[in-house]
């Protein structure tokens, strides 16, 4: 069992589940899907599996060790501070019931916190309150006439997924697994119509950027005011720099919202051209990077040498 969790050894396999289907933000145990090869969070807002599917682990290193990959979603290879933790797993939940009315009150019952105090927390995290971020995400979203065509491409830092709307380019991920990736696109875009098609030109000035570090296709961004400034000012630094998280908080008119400004290159879903890779840790380290840490390196390593 994870160290520090709320539930101990002695639980039962019974009691696990229970608290699965709580999505128990305290539970420290590891939910594997064998039809999806993914372990979660107990806390995960993804829908739940069958009961024969699933195995249980105290750990993430005995998932892996098992064969299973980490989920995207909730992230449970992510060391999060409790604070980080909490909105993190808040935003999730808002993110999985978004098509029905969810009041403050539902919010701090589940975040065991008085609405005030969620309110307060959830700012200082996002810099945003909760009922801003989830218009936001509804307006973020596709709507239902929106048309998504999307393809797969090849290139030095892997294979992806990139997708444009009549607007430009609104999603770019890496992976292998192609089932993985179009299960990503539906999540990010879930009411919009989507379909493979010819994405030549996108494909081609993402190839462009990652070889010289800029690029003029055009990008369809979508996310709260907040976020907008955030990669605004990513999207102003000029190729071979970069920018602490500090420096991103200030530049978009929030000095003291440098958690809220790592949290919104964390919800970029744009890879490469909305370049979240350019933001480090004051301490000059790489800090996270929702596509791998690898990929990180070489596109700042490939700048540099531009």
């Amino acid at each position: 069992m994870l160290a520090g969790g709320t539930y101990s050894l002695t639980m039962t396999n019974a009691e696990r589940w229970s608290a699965y289907e709580r999505r128990e933000r305290d539970a420290r145990f590891i939910i594997a899907v064998r039809t999806t090869k993914i372990y979660c969070r107990p806390s995960c807002p993804a829908r739940r599996p069958k009961p024969e599917n699933v195995t249980l682990y105290d750990t993430v290193a005995e998932a892996r060790e098992a064969g299973f990959r980490a989920c995207k979603r909730c992230k449970p290879d992510d060391e999060l501070e409790p604070r980080a933790g909490l909105v993190a797993d808040l935003c999730r939940f808002m993110e999985a019931n978004r098509e029905r009315r969810i009041t403050l009150e539902e919010l701090s019952e589940f975040a065991g916190l008085s609405p005030f105090h969620l309110q307060r927390t959830f700012r200082a995290e996002l810099g945003v309150s909760p009922r801003e971020y989830l218009a936001a995400l509804r307006r973020r979203e596709s709507a239902p006439g929106d048309v998504v065509t999307y393809g797969f491409f090849e290139s030095a830092l892997g294979p992806g997924l990139i997708a444009e709307t009549r607007q430009g380019v609104c999603a770019v991920s890496f992976s292998a697994d192609r089932g993985e990736l179009l299960t990503w696109l539906r999540e990010q875009m879930p009411y919009a119509t989507l379909g493979e098609g010819v994405v030549d030109n996108a494909v081609r000035g993402l190839l462009e950027y990652i070889e010289t570090g800029s690029s003029d296709l055009p990008l369809d961004v979508r996310g709260t005011v907040f976020q907008q400034k955030v990669w605004n000012a990513l999207r102003s630094i000029p190729p071979g720099e970069t920018r602490t998280y500090e420096q991103l908080a200030s530049a978009s008119g929030r000095p003291d919202a440098t958690r809220a400004a790592g949290t919104a290159c964390g919800s970029n879903r744009i890879a490469v051209l909305i370049p979240c890779h350019r933001a480090l840790r004051k301490d000059g380290g790489l800090g996270g990077y929702r596509w791998g840490l690898d990929i990180k390196r070489e596109l700042l390593k490939r700048e540099l040498k531009a």
